[in-house]
């Protein structure tokens, strides 16, 4: 009996939407690699893919994690408050890396 309960219990277990926290950090990755093609364009590109959709992203995985917390079966991860630092972290460090080239053709 406690093996069906075990398994139940895995079965039908939810943590956090981690989905979504790989779209963002996939989406800081293809910023990275925007940052070697160079260029206005790619900045710009890399500006929105590498700091505004992984910030909004954060916010959709906080908003659907609250959701699924209410579950009883929730089970939560100690890696992911980290890894939500070090996501906007990145996010903040690339938009400025990909604002400066911006700015500075935009200058002269």
């Amino acid at each position: 009996m406690a093996t069906k309960t075990a398994s139940r219990t895995t079965a039908t277990s939810v943590g956090p939407p981690l989905v979504v926290l790989g779209t963002a950090f996939a989406s800081v990755a293809v910023s990275v690699l925007l940052l070697l093609v160079g260029g206005t364009r790619a900045h710009v590109l890399g500006y929105v893919v590498g700091s505004v959709l992984p910030l909004l992203l954060i916010g959709f995985f906080r908003k659907a994690d609250l959701v699924r917390r209410r579950d009883p079966h929730y089970l939560a991860s100690r890696l992911v408050p980290p890894m939500l630092v070090v996501l906007a972290a990145t996010a903040l460090v690339l938009a400025a890396v990909h604002v400066w080239p911006i700015a500075t053709d935009l200058a002269s």
